[in-house]
C-alpha cells in the first residue's frame, strides 16, 4: 500500500515475508513479517526492511482503518505495535470527511542517517477516494 502525504510526500509499505517462514506453531515467533518501507519525506528519502509487525497488528490496523472509513470512533487515536517502528496517530476528529494522520518511523524504520534529536514522520490526509 502507499500513502500519499502532504506535499506529495510517499511511504510505500508492504509485507514481503514472514520473518521466520517456516516457523507455523501460530505462537509470537511464526507471525513476525518483515515490512518493507519506502519512504520520500521532507527529512529524506529512505528504505528499509524489518520485522516491524506481526499478523496480529496488521489485522488490528486493518481494523482501525475500517473503522475510521466509516467515522466511527476508533478505541485508540494513536496506533502503536509491539516494536515500536512504527506508528499511526489520528491527528483530527475520527468524524472528519478528510482524516489526517501521521505516519512516524523510529528505531530500525528511520534512515541510517537518523538521529535522536529529530522526528520522521509523514502526515498524510485521507478520505474514501484516497
Amino acid at each position: 500500500m502507499t500513502f500519499t502525504g502532504i506535499d506529495n510526500q510517499t511511504v510505500e509499505l508492504k509485507i514481503t515475508n514472514y520473518q521466520y517462514p517456516d516457523i507455523n506453531d501460530g505462537d509470537w515467533d511464526g507471525n513476525w513479517l518483515n515490512i518493507y518501507l519506502d519512504v520520500k519525506s521532507k527529512v529524506g528519502h529512505w528504505q528499509t526492511v524489518d520485522p516491524s509487525l506481526t499478523t496480529w497488528e496488521v489485522q488490528e490496523l486493518i481494523n482501525w482503518f475500517d473503522t475510521l472509513s466509516i467515522n466511527l470512533q476508533p478505541e485508540y487515536a494513536d496506533m502503536s505495535f509491539t516494536e515500536p517502528n512504527l506508528s499511526f496517530e489520528l491527528l483530527n476528529d475520527f468524524k472528519a470527511v478528510k482524516k489526517t494522520f501521521r505516519l512516524k518511523f523510529n528505531l530500525e524504520s528511520r534512515p541510517q542517517s537518523a538521529t535522536d534529536d529529530k522526528e520522521y514522520f509523514v502526515d498524510i490526509i485521507a478520505d474514501k477516494m484516497n
